[in-house]
């Protein structure tokens, strides 16, 4: 602080900000945690494109959503 600019009653003066080494992550997870890619949701469940493409825009990418819908999906096929 200046000499000459009278502290603010009750302040510190706070100490800078540390910066280390950003964390390396995979890419995958980076954007995508908890939702699936395309080719992965194909991969998982062993769909076609174009149903998977179909599934995954009515349900949404969020793996939560997707299995439980595939779950209810195989239930209901099943019974």
């Amino acid at each position: 602080m200046a000499q000459d600019q009278p502290a603010s009653y009750g302040s510190k003066p706070s100490a800078p900000a540390k910066r280390g080494r950003a964390k390396i992550i995979n890419p995958s997870e980076a954007v995508y945690y908890g939702h699936y890619d395309l080719a992965e949701f194909i991969a998982k469940y062993g769909l076609t494109p174009l149903v998977a493409r179909e599934i995954f825009g009515r349900v949404g990418p969020a793996r939560s959503d997707l299995d439980k819908y595939m779950n209810e999906r195989r239930q209901h096929r099943a019974g």
